[in-house]
């Protein structure tokens, strides 16, 4: 089994491990990337042979339209009471705090997993970590974001670039991702932190979940 083939079992397997969490006439919460798309993939599968009712609000465009190609009732979070359940993958996990935004849907996936009633993070093995160190992304407004890289010049933040654009990588709220390497030693002090610098919207520390789920070559388990 090549290394690629075993990360794609172990993110199956932590899709499967969150999708035992699903009940009949739930709002499910979805989150980004590429285990989140996993997770969808199962969903409708279950949906279909269960016959469930579900309903689903998503955080990315990727995972709106993956979902709906799936066959699932995609909805708006205004046409809803509540999320019971949110399921989203991470960059970087310790037992404590989460790193997040490798795909620029920090903010929505902050918004949508802080407001479920069950928050569980879905992972393959490499992405567990000690302590919380590597890439925290930020969320900022274009007009604020030379003040925002001034502020934080000590951690040589950089403006995320397109790859097949020119210009800088814009997220679905039309704003510019700011990419830094941290080690964070006090993640919900410097979650908050971070969040009250003016001109930043949001950032990928995320210190409020329920478990995390680790998909491993042939189970997987809660961290």
């Amino acid at each position: 089994m090549t290394g690629a083939v075993a990360m794609d079992e172990e993110k199956i397997n932590a899709a499967r491990g969150a999708l035992q969490e699903v009940k009949n006439g739930m709002c499910i919460g979805l989150g980004s990337g590429s285990t989140v798309r996993e997770f969808i993939k199962l969903l409708a599968e279950k949906v279909k042979k269960e016959k469930l009712s579900v309903c689903c609000v998503t955080t990315s465009f990727d995972s709106r339209m993956l979902a709906i190609e799936n066959g699932l009732w995609v909805t708006e979070p205004d046409a809803i009471s509540e999320i019971d359940l949110a399921v989203d993958g991470a960059d970087k996990v310790t037992k404590t705090a989460l790193l997040k935004g490798g795909g620029g849907a920090l903010t929505r996936e902050k918004i949508i997993d802080y407001n479920a009633k069950k928050f569980i993070v879905i992972v393959d093995e490499g992405k567990v970590q000690k302590s919380l160190e590597g890439n925290v992304a930020l969320e900022v407004l274009p007009f604020a974001t030379p003040m925002v890289l001034k502020r934080l010049a000590k951690y040589k933040p950089k403006i995320r670039m397109a790859v097949k654009k020119l210009g800088p990588v814009v997220s679905d709220n039309g704003s510019f991702i700011i990419d830094m390497e941290m080690k964070v030693d006090d993640p919900k002090k410097t979650e908050q932190e971070l969040k009250g610098i003016p001109g930043i919207i949001e950032n990928g520390i995320f210190t409020k979940f329920d478990c995390i789920i680790v998909g491993k070559k042939d189970k997987w388990e809660r961290l």
